[in-house]
């Protein structure tokens, strides 16, 4: 059975896709369903606090043992109000959205599987979420996942999506969206699949005019199990996001790493990322260039090139084997022109395997400082690694994207991009997708790099 509880009216105006699951919606506690707690399990939950009101108790369908799953959703009251939440209290339930005076002491959903302890997923206040108080939290559950939708913001709206695992617990997806709530042009969508390791974007398509543009976040929907198509909707453009794996003041890894399975890769053959010049390379003479953000100015890059060694010496950097690594910048909107389309400005570097820096369209403010070090990676091939390096600390926070240029026979053959660009020009360039570890402690994926095993939470 499916049961959906009604969500306010004033939702923002556009919902992230959170799970193709057929799921039970728990969206506002507010009234219980005939399943509830023991005394034993609302006294672990309700550890001693008095205001405790087991509002709303779902079944979850079972775990990997065949373990029965529920969901307890509890709301507080005041007196029980946790240090780390906004001392005027928290607005957990329709009643209190509705009534901005009535507050409470927020919100916890717990997961219980038969046979082990609870286990708190998410402490919840929604105390507006934002200046536009417009925030809301949405719990939908299904068979062995739950997703949290949390929305908010001010001028700037932001929807987020975590869908986890139950059992054994996992955080396996989440998506991010962001708008300006009067600027058209400015919806980004970030779905990120943590199993496969893999951020992708979707962002509104360059257009002339944006007088009749909607505004929001794109809608798209994607398919982990497949090549992204840099326009898959109408309208939408998309992209591979590189990502940083390292969650709290990043520092680079020591010289001579390798990224082994970690990282975003794309492959000359057009298997991986975007062929966006060329034709593909034949199996055997395939390149891989993988790619991190080290830290939120520095990117790691390593190339798998079988047929770098046939480089032509003395030819220019465009005829040889190189990365070239596109920017961002923010234009000028052109004065009384609200139907122009915003306005960016794109930069571009050629970046030797040497760790030669050539400058390509448009030249940056400054140029990045490259070391580089040959190594072998986890097939046991020859590679090159490069460290790209920006002193300014928000070189990268316009958009990224990494091209890899193959030569053969002594010209540009092919181009493979982390991102969609047509005639040496980007149509798009999403943003780093920095990981950051769950309030839950739930687990994400695996990668090795230099050979050693590294819990990365993604």
């Amino acid at each position: 059975m499916t049961r959906t509880l009604a969500v306010p009216a004033y939702r923002p105006h556009q919902l992230l896709a959170a799970t193709a699951l057929a799921l039970m919606a728990l969206a506002w506690p507010h009234l219980a369903w005939a399943e509830d707690l023991s005394p034993d399990e609302k006294k672990l939950v309700c550890a001693d606090r008095p205001t405790c009101q087991v509002t709303q108790v779902t079944p979850a369908g079972k775990g990997a043992k065949g373990e029965r799953l529920r969901i307890a959703d509890l709301v507080f009251g005041l007196a029980d109000l946790p240090n780390y939440f906004p001392e005027e209290g928290c607005r957990s339930t329709e009643e209190a959205l509705e009534n901005m005076d009535k507050v409470d002491g927020g919100r916890e959903i717990w997961l219980l599987a038969d046979g082990a302890p609870p286990v708190k997923l998410l402490p919840l206040c929604n105390d507006g979420y934002g200046s536009a108080q417009t925030g809301y939290d949405e719990i939908e559950v299904g068979d062995n996942r739950l997703t949290h939708t949390q929305s908010g913001g001010s001028a700037w709206r932001w929807d987020t999506a975590t869908t986890f695992q139950l059992s054994p617990l996992a955080l396996i997806g989440e998506s991010d969206c962001s708008y300006h709530n009067a600027a058209p042009e400015t919806g980004e969508l970030t779905v990120v699949d943590r199993r496969k390791l893999e951020a992708r974007a979707f962002a509104p398509a360059p257009r002339k005019d944006w007088s009749d543009a909607e505004i929001g976040c794109p809608v798209a929907t994607t398919d982990f199990a497949k090549p992204l198509d840099p326009q898959p909707e109408p309208g939408v453009v998309a992209a591979y996001a590189v990502p940083m794996p390292f969650d709290v003041d990043p520092s680079p890894l020591p010289a001579g790493t390798t990224l082994g399975t970690c990282g975003l890769s794309v492959k000359s053959d057009g298997s991986k990322g975007f062929l966006v010049y060329g034709k593909p390379a034949a199996a055997g003479d395939a390149a891989e260039m993988r790619v991190i953000a080290e830290t939120g100015k520095s990117l790691l890059i390593q190339v798998y090139d079988p047929l770098a060694a046939q480089a032509v010496a003395g030819a220019s950097w465009i005829s040889r084997p190189h990365v070239e690594i596109w920017t961002a910048a923010e234009g000028e909107q052109p004065e009384g022109d609200t139907e122009q389309g915003p306005v960016k400005q794109y930069f571009q570097l050629g970046i030797g395997l040497d760790g030669s820096v050539n400058v390509g369209a448009r030249k940056p403010a400054a140029l990045p400082k490259v070391t580089s070090w040959p190594g072998k990676d986890e097939a046991g091939r020859d590679v090159t690694v490069l460290r790209v390096t920006w002193d300014d600390e928000a070189a990268l926070i316009y958009g990224v994207g990494v091209v890899y240029s193959q030569a053969e026979g002594g010209k540009q053959a092919r181009l493979a991009a982390t991102a969609p660009i047509k005639k040496n020009k980007p149509l798009f360039l999403p943003g780093i997708w920095h990981n950051s570890q769950d309030e839950s402690g739930a687990p994400g994926g695996m990668c090795e790099f230099s050979g050693e095993s590294h819990q990365l939470d993604l």
